[in-house]
């Protein structure tokens, strides 16, 4: 075979150049993936299921077998898009002749000897117009506003005749997603994390026990699937994801980076048992709250720890409140925040009644399109995880289904509610205590009865 049919081979055959060019042996349904050339795909997938693989492999593939084209990757956050893009980085770099046509590399674009280039670019307006593209590939198309996609990706295509790949885990069915699922214009894969060899019967059973049964359906076998008791609607949730995306907000990676002048409001929901301790942090702007840094703690981190960092993040966004959960083990720890200068530091006992004000409240501000949230599906999971049901009082009670986590949840609503305008005090909201030199000795003394000094 000549070296000109050998290329030719490889152009027509994906599958083939994955496996000589990127060592990477598809799966059945990746295969079927990776060889579709139809112009408009749409993939809706379980979990460990290597949608980042296929279709960075995918990308490379259009980029070299098509010279002088454009690849667009777009996800809901840029940080979900560089996911993708340092696969595909990864990939080019593992290979001495990729490698060699690599023109030009930034943080965000691969330009190739060939003039083709595939660039990486988060949901945003005003980031997106003015691009044209012969491939776009939307990943968590599901939290891309439908907007986007039919008034600023497809006409990125129009000229081109180029290919839209859609992909995704399922959400709600009011989207674009959705709807395209079911289009019989679309080739559309339905791949369930079932179909991967890789995953055990076992661990699926596993997750299956320990997972709502929506949940499950959802995020493993690529189900459109919500329960009627969610508190807070996959679409309330989305809209509000969107939002962020209006307002091209992008939260703080860490605390090192330069933090902009602002109103800043927090909320800290202290990890019990097998829980995790979670800060959240809110800008509080003339129209708006926006979800600006979200920091969880490892499991066992000592509550010291905890504390410290806690008062780093002050000093960084000088909070005008703090809000945390005072419950149990928060109160020594709110007294050592106050003790420690942090001063804005308020605790709050959760009981029935102060659950349902402060979930009331988040959902209120959420339907009034008054929080934007950048996409983290840990915390959307959380958010769409919590149940509601009335107890024989006629009053809301709210539980998560069981090996289930709702730290994120419970501080975010914390920092909501902590930046209410007007604060209408409450016999479970506790007033600052005066400060104490001992806090150490005393912070001590007390999480040695409670935990023996560790978040479990």
């Amino acid at each position: 075979m000549s070296n000109i049919e050998a290329l030719k081979q490889l152009a027509e055959e994906p599958t083939l150049f994955a496996q000589l060019l990127l060592n990477f042996k598809p799966f059945p349904y990746q295969e079927r993936l990776l060889n579709d050339s139809s112009d408009r795909i749409i993939a809706c997938m379980g979990r460990q299921t290597g949608k980042t693989t296929t279709i960075a492999t995918k990308a490379i593939h259009y980029a070299y077998t098509h010279p002088k084209t454009t690849t667009l990757i777009v996800s809901p956050s840029l940080r979900q898009s560089m996911i993708m893009f340092d696969k595909v980085l990864s990939f080019t770099q593992g290979n001495p002749f990729l490698k060699k046509s690599v023109a030009r590399k930034t943080h965000t674009l691969i330009k190739l000897t060939t003039g083709s280039q595939i660039i990486a670019l988060p949901c945003s307006e005003h980031m997106l117009r003015g691009y044209t593209a012969n491939l776009a590939i939307c990943d968590e198309a599901s939290f891309i506003p439908e907007s986007v996609i039919t008034e600023i990706i497809y006409p990125m295509i129009s000229t081109t005749k180029g290919t839209t790949i859609l992909l995704s885990t399922p959400w709600d069915k009011n989207h674009f997603f959705y709807k395209a699922f079911l289009n019989p214009s679309y080739s559309a894969h339905k791949i369930p994390s079932t179909e991967n060899p890789l995953i055990q019967p076992e661990f699926l059973e596993e997750m299956k026990q320990t997972m709502t049964q929506e949940a499950y359906m959802r995020e493993y076998l690529a189900e459109f699937t919500e329960a009627a008791t969610s508190y807070f609607q996959q679409e309330l949730i989305r809209k509000c994801i969107e939002k962020a995306q209006e307002l091209n907000l992008e939260p703080y990676a860490n605390m090192e980076q330069t933090i902009l002048k602002g109103e800043y409001y927090a909320g800290l929901d202290l990890g019990k048992m097998q829980d995790y301790s979670v800060f959240v942090v809110i800008q509080k702007t003339q129209d708006y709250l926006k979800v600006v840094y979200t920091h969880q703690f490892p499991l066992e981190t000592p509550y010291t720890e905890v504390i410290n960092t806690l008062v780093a993040a002050d000093l960084k966004f000088q909070f005008k409140k703090l809000l945390a959960d005072q419950t149990g083990i928060g109160e020594p720890i709110l007294e050592s925040l106050q003790d420690e200068g942090l001063a804005s530091a308020e605790g709050i006992t959760l009981t029935q009644d102060s659950k349902t004000e402060l979930l009331t409240y988040l959902k209120l501000t959420m339907e009034q399109n008054g929080l934007a949230v950048p996409y983290n599906k840990n915390l959307c999971q959380q958010i769409n995880d919590q149940q509601y049901s009335y107890g024989k009082n006629g009053k809301l009670t709210f539980n998560h289904p069981p090996n289930t986590h709702d730290d994120m949840l419970w501080a975010l609503a914390l920092a909501v509610y902590s930046a209410r305008t007007q604060v209408t005090p409450k016999l479970w909201v506790v007033s600052k205590t005066s400060k104490r030199r001992s806090r150490l000795k005393t912070l001590k003394r007390k999480l040695l009865s409670h935990t023996g000094g560790i978040t479990q």
